[in-house]
């Protein structure tokens, strides 16, 4: 008589597939992020431009460390003379940063996919749109507080989605810390928290408001940022000042909803809109996706924020990771066994990024910065003005004199 017991082969066969074909998505993932920062650590210097004049700005900041500042919060230029005391201050130096940023931009938009359930060409796909998008190409190349700000408000998102797919209850702590810091980096990450709790308020999520982990995670988000708070209270806002004082002296872009929404399919690069937009409806309506709908309606409610409040283009760049997520586990349910798109996608994803990035680099300097902007609006000329904002008590240098150390 056979007493073999019976192995149930088909099974342990199917998860060791997936297991091989999640490990091959990682490695592509991990090759994707390591073409990103070769990229920019060897277009360093090219093509004829030295040091942005808000890099220059930024390592100004550094030398007049405060708990915040006219236009910004402290965390940036503490990062920046953090930098400065380890690395110096020579441009590749400064610009390792947001490189780097970069890099891990594209390793994390690949696992988000990987925790959506998406396979190779899901985690692949999803980490070649963030490489072919001229927002991030720009993002990543000079030092600015921009480059951090996708990586918190992405790591927030991946968050939400590893609570709401293993029940993780204490992530909300890490939430919160997240926003925490994010906010000590730019303010613009509010917008986010409250498009996530709009997400959460109006789908089954809702349930997260019953745990105390939530709660708990929202003050801990308040006190990493209630430093910053205070110095705000303490100078008035002055934030919100300067940006009353650009928009009365009609500095501001003003794009009316469609404009501002064209605007976006355009800076992330026209052949992702598939990517994205998909993504977005992946997580609104697909009977898989809609697990994570709460990530989907916040996108639209940065978008919504966005509108109502004539917020600047590249303000929404880090709530596009999520989709870009999403989007690559849609395409790859979509195309099945249709194998021959997913080869010819990616291609011409490929083609489209190398097309555009010579001609990105060509004219990514082009118009007045930031920082001269918000400057002049304070205080006159931005080209010999005094760094009022970086001081903390003590007389700051010129914009000219600082720059003639580089």
């Amino acid at each position: 008589m056979d007493t073999t017991l019976p192995l149930h082969p088909e099974p342990l066969a199917g998860a060791a597939i997936q297991r091989r074909a999640l490990a091959a998505g990682l490695g592509v993932v991990l090759f994707l992020a390591a073409v990103k920062l070769a990229l920019h650590l060897a277009t360093t210097g090219l093509f004829g431009y030295g040091f942005f004049i808000d890099e220059l700005y930024f390592l100004a900041c550094s030398e007049h460390l405060s708990w915040g500042f006219v236009d910004m919060p402290p965390l940036f230029p503490a990062v920046t003379a953090l930098v400065r005391a380890t690395l110096g201050d020579s441009l590749l130096a400064v610009r390792l940063l947001p490189a780097l940023s970069g890099a891990v931009l594209v390793l994390m938009t690949g696992l988000m996919a990987r925790d959506l359930g998406g396979r190779r060409f899901a985690q692949g796909i999803a980490a070649l749109g963030v490489i072919v998008a001229p927002m991030w190409m720009l993002m990543h190349s000079i030092h600015t507080m921009n480059a951090l700000d996708q990586i918190f408000w992405t790591a927030a998102a991946w968050v939400v989605i590893r609570i709401e797919r293993d029940g993780w209850e204490k992530g909300w702590l890490l939430f919160g810390a997240l926003c925490g810091l994010g906010m000590l980096n730019k303010h613009t990450l509010a917008f986010f928290g409250v498009a996530v709790v709009a997400g959460l308020l109006l789908t089954p999520a809702r349930r997260a408001f019953r745990s105390p982990w939530l709660w708990l995670g929202g003050l801990l988000a308040v006190l990493i940022y209630l430093p910053n708070l205070i110095w705000d209270v303490q100078h008035h806002f002055p934030h919100f000042e300067m940006l009353a004082n650009i928009k009365a002296d009609g500095r501001d872009t003003q794009l009316n909803p469609l404009q501002f929404l064209l605007t976006q399919a355009v800076i992330f690069n026209p052949l992702t809109l598939p990517l994205w937009l998909g993504g977005l409806v992946w997580l609104l309506i697909d009977r898989e996706g809609r697990r994570w709908r709460a990530l989907g309606i916040a996108w639209l409610a940065v978008m919504a924020q966005m509108l109502l409040l004539d917020g600047r283009i590249y303000y929404p760049a880090p709530a596009y990771p999520m989709l870009f997520a999403a989007g690559g586990v849609a395409i790859e349910k979509w195309i099945g066994s249709r194998r021959f798109m997913k080869p010819a996608y990616a291609s011409v994803l490929a083609l489209s990024g190398a097309t555009i990035a010579p001609l990105y680099r060509r004219g990514r300097m082009a118009g007045p910065s930031a920082a001269g902007v918000a400057l002049k609006s304070l205080h006159g000329d931005s080209r010999s003005v005094r760094i009022g904002v970086c001081t903390n008590g003590a007389s700051a240098p010129t914009l000219a004199t600082f720059a003639s150390r580089f």
